[in-house]
């Protein structure tokens, strides 16, 4: 007759290891939380549209829908999934001040964390989305947050290219600015405080104040775009600024200012393996 203890022991140990084997790979299991948060220009289709969020499911995030603020609260466009990762696109108030879109990015948040309580939540910001992203976790640090991944982010505001100032000029000062609001570009001149002192605006203030915040304890990652026309790579890198520096990891990338399918790809590999 076989002794029990022996056999007993042996499914502890089995279990034991199955159980140091998950904890070793949280990223996996971990239940999370993707927001994306679009340029303000877009909407969060736009990561849609480019492949970003296929690439996502391809992961094994399912699709949350889709989140705007309407006067009374945050409306989602679909039921509460169940999945343990997915990710939720949003849509802020383009023609907004960024402080403004970030008030609102911020009662997204507030809606999402009750919804999916215990998730950890992993917020990626494309161009002025992710200054948007940065701002409200200044401003409103959460436990829940554990890191912000930005794509083309224009976090140094200076850094916006002689091209990007040329053409927002150019289209709004002429007659097609009167078609802007219909082509979502009804803040060209409310960005300008975004392209450094040199612009002699009011919110040229803006990101030096917002630089030299304290920023909380989370993974910063800066997604820096090489060929990007719009924004210089030295503005996109998150450890060029007085509150981060040496505190983010960066990330060279060949493509231009646009999403594209690889970026969720890349989303996905950083936050997966932990």
């Amino acid at each position: 007759m076989t002794p029990w203890f022996p056999v007993r022991c042996a499914g502890l140990w089995r279990l034991l290891l199955l159980v140091l084997g998950l904890w070793l790979l949280p990223g996996l299991v971990a239940a999370q939380v993707v927001v994306l948060v679009p340029g303000g220009w877009d909407r969060g289709d736009s990561f849609r549209h480019a492949g970003f969020t296929a690439a996502l499911n391809a992961a094994g995030y399912a699709d949350g829908g889709r989140i705007r603020v309407v006067p009374e609260a945050p409306w989602f466009d679909r039921a509460v999934d169940p999945a343990p990762r997915q990710f939720y696109t949003v849509d802020l108030p383009s023609s907004a001040a960024l402080p403004e879109q970030s008030r609102a990015l911020g009662q997204m948040v507030e809606r999402l964390v009750r919804r999916h309580p215990d998730r950890e939540l992993i917020l990626v910001g494309h161009s002025t989305g992710g200054v948007v992203a940065r701002d409200w976790l200044v401003r409103r640090p959460h436990p829940a947050v554990s890191t912000l991944v930005t794509f083309s982010a224009p976090h140094a505001g200076a850094g916006w290219s002689a091209l990007a100032r040329s053409v927002a000029d150019a289209l709004a000062d002429s007659a097609l600015g009167l078609y802007a609001p219909f082509a979502g570009l009804q803040g060209l001149h409310r960005r300008d405080g975004l392209w450094g002192p040199d612009r002699a605006s009011p919110d040229a203030a803006y990101l030096e104040w917002l630089n030299t915040r304290e920023h909380p304890p989370i993974r910063y990652v800066s997604v820096v775009r090489l060929a990007d026309p719009w924004v210089d790579a030295a503005s996109q890198d998150m450890n060029r600024l007085p509150a981060l520096r040496g505190r983010a990891h960066t990330l060279p990338s060949p493509g231009g200012h646009r999403l594209e399918a690889a970026d969720g790809t890349l989303l996905a590999a950083l936050l997966l393996p932990r």
